[in-house]
């Protein structure tokens, strides 16, 4: 086929040497022979040597060319290729209260909140509204400078109690709530607000407010 001298017979006891190579190895020319019928990637040149064929390597050369987890190694996965809805970019949001809430003798009331930042447009009708599953840190926090007997602030999930906070008694008190929350999609959480007596949550960036992010996908 042009490649292989099939004359020469190396021995036991023969140095390899490139003169004795150049008996094996014909360094003039491949033949159209030398390539595997129905191989369309290489090709042969006028003066015998090998090249990409001109229709280059194609999806049925590399065989199976989808790309999943297994093939790619973790130093390859930077920031940049990050894309949206994932860790690291996944959804963040902040609330505060711009209105008053009031609230009931021991009930657990949704506070009023309106949006100061969402970045995937998740938080509305004072719930955040889950689109990418995972673990999110979420806090908040109440304030009531009435002096309600009992405040507490709690995280709802669908409509549940999650999630209380500190539960505070006097004159002015902030009551606070943080966790780690797993929400499947569709899931929501609410900031609620609770008193042993009737009382107002009152307006404040810095008094009343509702945060959290995605820390990992699921």
């Amino acid at each position: 086929m042009g490649v292989l001298d099939t004359t020469y017979t190396f021995t036991a006891t023969d140095v390899v040497t490139s003169a004795k190579l150049n008996n094996v190895i014909d360094q003039t020319t491949f033949t159209s022979s030398a390539i595997a019928t129905g191989n369309n990637t290489l090709a042969v040149t006028t003066s015998g040597q090998l090249k990409v064929n001109s229709s280059g390597i194609t999806a049925n050369e590399l065989g199976d060319n989808s790309v999943i987890t297994a093939k790619i190694l973790d130093a390859n996965v930077t920031q940049a290729k990050i894309g949206a809805n994932v860790v690291g970019k996944g959804p963040a949001f902040r609330a505060k209260a711009t209105i008053d809430t009031s609230i009931g003798v021991q009930t657990h009331t949704p506070v009023n909140l309106t949006v100061v930042f969402d970045t995937n447009s998740n938080f509305a009708s004072n719930k955040f509204t889950a689109t990418v599953a995972g673990y999110y840190s979420v806090s908040g926090q109440i304030f009531s400078g009435i002096g309600p007997t009992g405040l507490l602030a709690s995280i709802a999930k669908n409509t549940i109690q999650h999630s209380f906070g500190t539960q505070t008694n006097g004159a002015s008190f902030r009551s606070v709530v943080s966790d780690v929350i797993y929400l499947s999609v569709g899931d929501f959480i609410e900031l609620h607000a609770y008193a042993g007596a009737a009382t107002t949550i009152q307006t404040s960036i810095a008094d009343t407010y509702f945060s959290g992010c995605l820390i990992r996908s699921a």
